[in-house]
């Protein structure tokens, strides 16, 4: 079998119009972008005001009384809202890192502070949220292990907000809770 001159012309031009179709789609065409995949982004997120404190400074602070503080404040921020300690102020008596909660008293004691620090109130009453572990101790019914039991307890929760969350601390049953509530105090 022969080809003829005819069908072997005809073969080149088919062969030629292929060629320059492809040529043509690829100059000319847009080409297909390779897509860029990113993860997908979180919602953004409202910026709120944060939520706002109010503690009572008093003692030997220049301008005692009651201030809003936003959340996550310290005791040094207190201080310093009721225009700094007084001369005599014996701010080292406190711990000027510790956060502070709402409704909180913070008294700047003043002194030399050698007198030993106390967290009792007029009445006689132990703050439950600032006591160290020698006077929780010297409560009815709470020993050192059960004192130390409290302090942890406030370290991991934050302050007692009420009295009958005593409740949650190891050890502490409802007898030892209504012995210490005539005890102990909040604030």
């Amino acid at each position: 079998m022969q080809i003829s001159r005819r069908e072997l012309a005809g073969a080149v031009v088919l062969a030629g119009l292929l060629l320059a179709g492809l040529v043509l789609r690829f100059l000319f065409l847009p080409q297909p972008q390779e897509l860029e995949v990113k993860p997908p982004q979180p919602p953004a997120e409202e910026e709120k005001e944060p939520e706002v404190i109010i503690v009572h400074v008093a003692g030997a602070v220049r301008k005692p009384g009651v201030y809003s503080l936003p959340e996550g404040a310290r005791v040094l921020d207190a201080i310093e809202a009721a225009g700094g300690a007084l001369e005599e102020a014996n701010e080292h008596a406190l711990n000027l890192a510790q956060p502070l909660y709402d409704g909180q008293r913070i008294s700047v004691p003043s002194g030399s502070g050698k007198e030993e620090e106390s967290t009792a109130q007029a009445d006689g009453k132990i703050n439950i949220n600032t006591a160290g572990i020698d006077e929780l101790d010297r409560l009815p019914g709470i020993g050192p292990a059960k004192a130390a039991a409290i302090i942890s307890y406030r370290e991991k929760n934050g302050p007692f907000r009420d009295l009958s969350e005593l409740a949650n601390v190891s050890g502490i049953g409802p007898h030892t809770l209504e012995t210490l509530r005539e005890h102990v105090t909040l604030y």
